[in-house]
């Protein structure tokens, strides 16, 4: 039986910070802490230093200093290159050359990180099925959502594993199609003053607000467009169908794929997103794949605390290698 870990993990994302205590012994069995959450940046916090003693501050009494833990799994909302994280929809990078607050620390893309929750073989009972399907097997977990910005990663079957695979694919050029998507394309282009936009400018928080506002005229949070009541909008259908190309995107490249897992807090508080005819027909246009994009069952995770729980697989799957090894 492998030994059991403490560690700290933190999912740290373009809006807010969670940080958990896990005791994990295996992929299944793990004990999660109620998260401390406070907002990634703001006068009070304008670097990864700053943001672990905040940590400190905030934490309930009794719990554990950031020193004691066997590890600290640390997952960020940025790409990651080695110990430094470049952070695009953060003020502030991590450099763990410079802050290194305990011996044993991983830093992670955040979706990277969450990848690891699906190596726990009882997590798709507790996700919602959106769609069900045979699948194409045996294949790739993708995995995609949004939130401040996109994210992805997939889990690719390799000898009878899975192992996980991170991608900055919200990064890349995304398409606009026909006369009234390029209205959009304008817009957001003069609103970002870029010279081409990316899927993480459409398919995100701040890319709703703008979609909307290159429709309407109108200035509204992310939230109120893309609410329940208003899913019929021409917003929340663009806005599905733009989410569900990148979807289909990234599965055709991830093919073959077994299932497909959005997550992300707008899709976790907007199924109707997700479930509409809108994305369903955009996802399932895939020309002569239109076939085997139909097959793909659609998981929406609400789970929260799943880039915690990744970030803390993760971590404690390195430190039994490194006892065993």
């Amino acid at each position: 039986m492998a030994a059991a870990a403490k560690i700290l993990a933190a999912d740290i994302g373009g809006t807010n910070a969670r940080f958990a205590e896990v005791q994990i012994s295996g992929l299944s069995q793990m004990q999660v802490s109620p998260p401390v959450v406070f907002p990634t940046w703001s006068e009070s916090i304008d670097s990864f230093d700053q943001l672990l003693r905040h940590y400190e501050s905030a934490k309930p009494p009794g719990t554990s200093p950031i020193a004691d833990y066997d590890a600290l799994a640390i997952a960020i909302a940025g790409g990651v290159s080695g110990q430094r994280a470049t952070l695009p929809n953060i003020a502030w990078d991590i450099d763990l050359t410079v802050s290194k607050p305990v011996k044993n620390v991983f830093l992670l893309n955040d979706f990277y990180a969450q990848a690891h929750a699906y190596l726990d073989p009882d997590v798709f009972d507790r996700m919602h099925l959106v769609r069900s399907g045979p699948g194409a097997g045996p294949g790739a977990i993708a995995v995609v959502g949004a939130g401040t910005g996109l994210g992805h990663a997939a889990l690719k079957p390799h000898k009878g594993e899975r192992i996980v695979i991170g991608s900055e694919s919200g990064h890349a050029s995304f398409s606009f199609h026909g006369k009234a998507e390029r209205q959009i394309e304008a817009s957001l282009l003069a609103r970002k003053g870029k010279t081409w936009i990316s899927a993480d400018d459409v398919v995100s928080g701040s890319g709703a607000a703008l979609i909307h506002e290159s429709l309407t005229g109108e200035l509204a949070s992310p939230a109120a467009v893309l609410a329940e009541k208003h899913r019929n909008s021409p917003t929340c259908a663009h806005y599905s169908r733009f989410y569900a190309r990148a979807c289909r995107n990234y599965c055709l490249a991830m093919f073959p794929v077994e299932a497909l897992v959005i997550s992300g807090g707008i899709a976790a508080k907007n199924p109707h997103l997700i479930e509409s005819e809108p994305f369903i027909g955009e996802f399932n246009d895939g020309r002569s794949y239109r076939h085997l994009l139909e097959k793909i069952p659609i998981y929406l995770n609400r789970d929260e605390a799943l880039g915690m729980k990744g970030a803390a697989i993760h971590a404690w799957l390195q430190l039994t290698d490194s006892s065993t090894g």
